[in-house]
């Protein structure tokens, strides 16, 4: 995922969060949590790339256990 992907879908959800502000569950606030982690963990940060090929992120990603913030 790019970087530019990554920051519309923290708008996307600030934006959720802000409109549904003091209405979220522990458990849907945790689910939100597992997503921005998941969204952080899966981003390609090319200025943070040291050149080394073996550690590409793209080749990882493994999107069959995506949170759902349902």
């Amino acid at each position: 995922m790019e970087i530019h992907e990554s920051l519309y879908l923290m708008i996307m959800l600030l934006a959720h969060v802000l409109r549904g502000a003091g209405t979220f569950t522990l458990e849907e606030k945790i689910k939100m949590i597992n997503f921005v982690g998941y969204i952080v963990k899966n981003t390609n940060l090319p200025l943070l790339n040291t050149g080394n090929s073996c550690d590409d992120q793209t080749s990882k990603t493994n999107h069959g256990d995506t949170p759902r913030i349902n």
